[in-house]
């Protein structure tokens, strides 16, 4: 073998070890689900006989900067920080739709909730439209909800309604700030389901 030759396999030997050391340091990228109420977490499971309505919960809105996978926190007034290896494991606005079905069956045993789109043929006697102005956690450990919702039944809406509660994040990674999302919707989810529960049905 001549001196090229060693030359240029000394080099392709660098290059490789180069490549190999650079992957080893990029950092792995992290997923997150929400969790819904769970049997223990309420005062009775929903019971299995026969539900006197049904509910539907149409797709949710969130503003465009939160429904994306990177997780979001804010960190100043007009500043977000944007994580690149913190990611939920779907958009949003899916997820929040499905745990907003799952709380609500969970909290209304009269009822059958469905989330859009339902079955073919079927007819929700109410459904549930939320937007979502902020579902954001901070820098200071709080996470921050705010909604307005509307239930229509009987062929018209009622009027809307506005909803803002906080709550605190319990640990320092993003794992607390999933879990964060998930008891402030538990929150906002029986706010919904106490209306509900008191919402004529003709």
């Amino acid at each position: 073998m001549n001196r090229l030759s060693l030359w240029t396999l000394a080099f392709i030997c660098s290059l490789i070890i180069s490549l190999s050391g650079c992957r080893s340091i990029t950092p792995s990228v992290s997923y997150y689900i929400l969790n819904p109420l769970t049997v223990t977490s309420i005062s009775a499971a929903a019971a299995d006989g026969e539900r006197s309505k049904t509910v539907g919960v149409n797709p949710i809105e969130l503003p465009g900067y939160l429904n994306r996978v990177q997780m979001v926190k804010r960190t100043g007034p007009n500043q977000l920080e944007v994580s690149s290896h913190h990611r939920w494991a779907d958009f949003p606005d899916r997820m929040i739709q499905q745990v907003l079905g799952d709380n609500l069956q969970m909290l209304m045993s009269d009822a059958r909730v469905y989330t859009a789109p339902w079955p073919a043929g079927l007819k929700p006697d109410v459904t549930v439209d939320v937007t979502f102005l902020e579902l954001i956690g901070t820098t200071d450990k709080t996470m921050l909800l705010g909604a307005v919702w509307t239930i229509t039944g009987n062929g018209d809406p009622s009027p809307s309604r506005w909803t803002r509660i906080s709550e605190t994040i319990t640990g320092p990674g993003f794992d607390a700030l999933a879990a964060a999302h998930s008891r402030v919707l538990e929150a906002f989810c029986r706010e919904v389901a106490e209306t509900l529960n008191r919402f004529p049905i003709h």
